[in-house]
């Protein structure tokens, strides 16, 4: 049966790639946007204008709705994340929203970490757990989407190289967008796993497999360099400022310190459970465009 699902962050990458396989799978999806010019939003998604720190707008986005996705974006405030969750969470209360499913966007630490980036998404998940409503939570690892991004493949196609910041033979989890988004659409009707927090993905790969995969489709040889997150943060800063530089190489950091737990995480349980199998990586490597644009 068709569903009304709200999809929060339906322009982001991930977000996005969640509300058009919803959409596929025959279900209606709207969201919040503070643009409702739609110009960064698929064909068939109803826009509302709003925020999450206007919990009226998000309370009037909600209504009417069977299930709610919820992707923070990657915001390095803990004043904000706290906020923008509890009026989130307060206006899914007032609307009755039968169903939340929480895409936590990485793993969320059992406990406080030394890392602003875990410490919000573990904030996010204790509000979820204090609140009244049903909430699944469903936890990607790291995107292989970040390494055919328009500023690495260049350097995939014309150097050569696969520069990115885990370490040299060392396997870790990996998901494209395309399967988490795939993963969530299959959970929208699966109310009988509320209060689980489930892993999703599990493709595990070294960097040098990735590389070789990518070289095998391109018949050329692509080298995987392994990038020491320091080198990686001061590589950001130009862009990204450096809080943001410092919280994303963070996340790396936290991959190196608990590479051992995250690959063991029960990824199959979940493939079993949801049903879906995620892509090889010759599929991932096949899907994506490396021409230089």
């Amino acid at each position: 049966m068709s569903k009304r699902v709200f999809v929060l962050s339906a322009s982001g990458f991930q977000g996005a790639a969640i509300a058009n396989q919803i959409i596929l799978d025959g279900h209606s999806v709207s969201t919040i946007t503070s643009d409702t010019s739609k110009g960064r939003l698929a064909d068939g998604i109803e826009a509302h204008s709003g925020d999450l720190s206007n919990k009226l707008s998000i309370i009037n986005a909600l209504e009417a709705v069977d299930v709610a996705v919820y992707t923070f974006p990657l915001i390095f405030d803990m004043e904000k994340a706290i906020s923008f969750t509890q009026n989130f969470i307060a206006a899914a209360e007032v609307q009755k929203v039968p169903f939340v499913i929480f895409n936590s966007g990485f793993d969320v630490p059992q406990n406080k970490t030394e890392f602003l980036g875990q410490n919000i998404k573990f904030e996010i998940q204790q509000l979820f757990d204090r609140s009244n409503l049903n909430v699944l939570t469903l936890m990607p690892d790291i995107y292989l989407n970040n390494l055919a991004a328009p500023w690495s493949i260049p350097l995939v196609v014309e150097k050569n190289i696969l520069p990115y910041p885990i370490e040299s033979n060392k396997k870790a989890p990996w998901i494209s967008h395309q399967d988490l988004a795939c993963f969530v659409a299959a959970s929208i009707n699966k109310h009988h796993l509320i209060g689980q927090k489930l892993p999703v993905g599990g493709t595990l790969l070294s960097g040098e497999e990735i590389a070789a995969s990518i070289s095998e489709y391109l018949g050329k040889e692509v080298n995987f360099i392994s990038v020491k997150p320091d080198d990686f943060e001061q590589q950001l800063i130009p862009a990204f400022g450096e809080l943001n530089a410092k919280e994303i190489s963070n996340l790396y950091r936290y991959v190196e310190r608990e590479q051992e737990m995250l690959v063991n995480k029960s990824f199959s349980k979940t493939q079993e459970l949801l049903g879906i199998e995620p892509s090889t990586i010759q599929e991932w490597v096949k899907s994506v465009d490396w021409s230089i644009s």
